[in-house]
């Protein structure tokens, strides 16, 4: 008796997780749009699916081509209220003499529910985490005849761009070569790195993905017998910041 209760229990837990029909095919029906907007190239019409808070970053970031999409994984969170969403993108990369190659690179986002709907959005908990907040000298009064400091508004693109940096941002490809970038966070907290793109006989590993206020991570790039140029990028999340190496023949 106390087995098949077990069972039940397990059945029923999993069914928690699963999320209602509608709100799944509806998400899945913005993510899809969101997507084809870009695989269409209307950033436009992409941006009535971003969230108002969330758009002043949007304008802001990169606008990929994509040349196809698929959703790889949903993963709910509080209560089928948000959502993160991974989604596999199809894009020509740039790659020197493999001109017209498509790769498939993963795309994270977040999602949530306002109003009945889904916007993509980038969480201002995750920003306060990375950065955000009063800028260290906004309250500081300049000396007679200087120029006032510029003082940066928590919520805006200027207090978590360009936080997280790359010790290089070229190196050399060739025939069983290895070398190494380190990638530093100097924002005020924590940020997530992944491999966003590769190239063709290219490998690319990160020592860790989770990175402190301060700490360093080091990308390991090895060739293969026939590496090709181009470039490799990383992903920095939350701020969904793309970071490059530029790959060159010897």
């Amino acid at each position: 008796m106390r087995r098949i209760w077990i069972v039940l229990a397990i059945a029923a837990a999993a069914f928690a997780q699963k999320p209602p029909k509608k709100i799944d095919e509806a998400l899945r029906a913005r993510i899809s749009e969101f997507y084809q907007d870009h695989v269409t190239e209307q950033y436009r019409k992409a941006e009535q699916l971003v969230a108002e808070e969330s758009r002043d970053m949007f304008y802001t970031r990169e606008k990929p081509k994509y040349e196809g999409f698929e959703i790889a994984n949903i993963e709910y969170l509080d209560h089928f209220r948000k959502a993160k969403v991974t989604v596999t993108v199809k894009q020509y990369g740039h790659a020197e003499g493999f001109t017209g190659t498509i790769l498939k690179t993963p795309s994270i986002s977040a999602w949530k529910l306002d109003h009945g709907k889904w916007f993509w959005y980038i969480d201002p908990e995750e920003l306060k985490r990375v950065g955000f907040g009063p800028s260290a000298n906004a309250g500081t009064k300049p000396p007679p005849g200087a120029e006032p400091p510029k003082v940066v508004i928590a919520g805006t693109p200027d207090m978590a761009l360009g936080k997280v940096s790359l010790d290089k941002n070229e190196i050399v490809v060739k025939k069983g070569l290895t070398d190494k970038v380190t990638i530093t966070n100097r924002s005020m907290g924590t940020v997530t790195l992944q491999v966003y793109q590769v190239l063709p006989d290219v490998k690319v590993t990160l020592d860790k993905t989770s990175l402190n206020r301060g700490e360093q991570a080091v990308a390991t790039i090895t060739c293969g017998d026939f590496p090709h140029a181009g470039e490799v990028q990383f992903q920095v999340m939350p701020t969904d910041e793309i970071l490059s190496v530029t790959t060159k023949r010897e």
